[in-house]
């Protein structure tokens, strides 16, 4: 018997101090339940207790109040209430000395924090080994912001890596449950380090968040991390790296290859085409539109875009990919007052969007005249404005003001605000603003998108001995890209259709009219394109087109196979598909000369709409 009580004392004992390292949430949960009940608990105990042993009444009353009060100290009146017939009895017996231990340990939890934090810490260094982990590197308020989003969507094990932050920041950090290591084995990777994740070997699920402000970090941090991995040995087919960049649009050169050790699965951002695709996701152009039986946009596309710095030239080229629709003008008009000045990198690193768009550009201010002459001309086409003047203050100032003029005119434009934390906007002018932080765990945290991008690129794929993931794995940078880009306009597709997701199904969706099925594959197509123009394409010259076809024709004939893709110059961004839907039949037919196999380009953008169910529901099947 005495060796049961000690055994159970000490597995009581141990569970109070691991509760101590769980979660928060949960910790301050069970904290405020035993609080509760013991409070209660003892009222009625001690109520009744005190009411059968002492003839005054005003004197139970207060020392009923004052033993409750005792007991959060650890300081129990049993012998002056054992009398009472209700203790004569085992259960409420035992039922007396629980209600005290919970008051003791709601009181005493938070000293024992305190007292005991070192031992806590190396008891979460010691947990964190089980299970996936999370490493944020860089630390600030808003990579603090983004670790609580994804403490709160279940996420466990996130580790910050950095610097000593600030007192507020190390408060936030512990208060979430979360650890911070400054040591010099976690600041520059080793053997170590992965040990105390669980990390040394094998092959683990760990997520590296490179988030810092200075992206020259963010890029040493990262090979840092992965050379330590590599003198490991460990397999990082489950391994991911989130990073903050300074170009999301090229090869970081840290993407897994057949040829090449590096992370499983890259994805690149800046601040501010984060924010820009949010913005597309959460006030999608498509939403602004209405559309024909047979699938075509019924009117233009007139967009504004305020200021052109960093953010409004993402803002321009997440917008002119995810606004393009067969039937209709897409227009986009940017006003800045030093607009001269601030569009030479942007035209000239995307030639193709320059080209082939009616983008405009206006030396004026969003106060002038000339751009409330401009809003109201275009009030009948005007579907979307954003500002992004890189002032959060005049930002709302000018969204306001063109908000209750856009209601004047009767104009149903969307207005949004963006910057590189940011967004917000309002569906219809006059409506209030609705807002999303771009430091949150359904944002950089998001593996949904990428669930859906992945399985579409799965639906290219020849060989299905391979799954999914094998196929993504082996994908280079840019088509992952292009995978996410589709990805983001599956909403476009369900709304020119009128098809809800979940009355989705292959059946129903095959079975479209002649002309909506090839208004989808055109609008599929001009996404395509706008794609590519945005990342800076341009269209493939016809000799260029048919040297490299001698090429591939040459390699066939010495080596008897060829992986040369005629039409696609990933190096050089040249492309023979950008070019009008009508021009693909004659490019198909140029194609099959020199590799004698059937070509349809205008089959395959069919053929990737048609796709579509089946992908939602193979992406909703990766989470189950």
């Amino acid at each position: 018997m005495t060796v049961t009580i000690v055994l159970l004392s000490i597995l009581l004992f141990c569970a109070m101090i691991l509760n101590l390292a769980a979660k928060p949430r949960f910790t301050r949960g069970l904290i405020g339940a035993c609080s509760a009940i013991s409070a209660i608990g003892g009222l009625i105990l001690y109520g009744i207790g005190f009411s059968c042993t002492l003839s005054d009444p005003v004197q139970g009353v207060l020392r009923t109040v004052l033993a409750v009060c005792r007991m959060f100290a650890g300081i129990n009146e049993y012998g002056s209430v054992s009398a009472a017939p209700l203790f004569a009895g085992r259960f409420w017996q035992v039922t007396f000395w629980i209600v005290h231990l919970m008051a003791f340990y709601a009181a005493a939890s938070a000293a024992i924090s305190a007292l005991g934090s070192a031992a806590l810490k190396r008891l979460k260094f010691w947990l964190q080994r089980y299970g996936s982990s999370v490493i944020i590197y860089g630390i600030s308020d808003y990579t603090v912001e983004f670790g609580r989003s994804l403490m709160a969507s279940g996420v466990h094990n996130v580790i910050y890596v950095g610097g000593k932050p600030d007192a507020s920041c190390e408060a936030a950090i512990n208060a979430a449950g979360s650890l911070v290591r400054s040591d010099l084995s976690a600041l520059n990777p080793d053997r170590k380090f992965l040990k105390s994740l669980g990390s040394e070997k094998g092959s683990p699920d760990l997520t590296l968040y490179a988030l810092d402000a200075d992206e020259n970090r963010n890029r040493l941090y990262a090979h840092a991390l992965l050379a330590a991995l590599e003198a490991a040995g460990v397999d990082t087919a489950h391994v991911k790296l989130v990073m903050r960049s300074s170009d999301e649009s090229v090869d970081s050169g840290f993407t897994r290859t057949p040829d090449r050790y590096g992370y499983g699965d890259v994805k690149n951002f800046t601040n501010v085409s984060l924010s820009a695709r949010l913005l597309m996701q959460s006030m999608p152009p498509c939403d602004k539109m209405a559309f024909r039986d047979d699938g075509s946009a019924q009117g233009d596309f007139d967009a504004i875009i305020v200021g052109f710095g960093k953010t409004g030239r993402s803002v321009l080229r997440y917008l002119t990919r995810n606004a393009q629709f067969v039937g209709s003008h897409f227009r986009a008009a940017v006003f800045s007052p030093a607009s001269e000045s601030e569009n030479g990198y942007f035209c000239s690193s995307n030639p193709g969007l320059v080209e082939n768009y009616d983008i405009q550009f206006h030396a004026a201010d969003a106060k002038s005249r000339t751009f409330y002459n401009y809003l109201r001309s275009h009030a009948s086409t005007l579907r979307y404005v954003v500002v992004c003047t890189g002032s959060q203050a005049r930002d709302s100032e000018i969204a306001s003001e063109v908000s209750a003029f856009l209601v004047q005119l009767g104009c149903d434009a969307a207005v949004c605000q963006c910057s590189a934390r940011s967004i917000s906007w309002s569906e219809h002018p006059g409506e209030p603003l609705r807002y999303r932080t771009v430091y949150s765990a359904d944002v950089i945290g998001s593996n949904a998108y990428d669930r859906m991008a992945m399985m579409l690129n799965y639906s290219y794929v020849n060989d299905k001995s391979v799954t999914p993931e094998e196929a993504w794995a082996g994908c280079d940078y840019f088509s992952r890209e292009s995978s996410r880009a589709s990805a983001d306009f599956i909403r476009a597709f369900l709304r020119i259709t009128g098809t809800r997701e979940e009355d989705l199904n292959s059946e129903s969706w095959k079975d479209k009219s002649p002309a909506l099925l090839e208004n989808l594959g055109i609008t599929e197509h001009l996404r395509w394109c706008a794609f590519h123009y945005s990342m800076g394409f341009v269209s493939m010259p016809e000799d260029v087109l048919r040297a490299r076809g001698e090429r591939y024709r040459a390699e066939v004939a010495a080596n008897g196979s060829s992986r040369l893709r005629i039409a696609k110059d990933l190096p050089h961004r040249m492309h023979a598909c950008l070019c009008s839907w009508d021009e693909l039949d004659q490019l198909s037919r140029t194609e099959e000369t020199y590799t004698g196999k059937y070509t349809d380009y205008k089959d395959m953008d069919v053929r990737n709409v048609l796709a579509l169910p089946n992908v939602l529901r193979a992406a909703k099947e990766r989470v189950q």
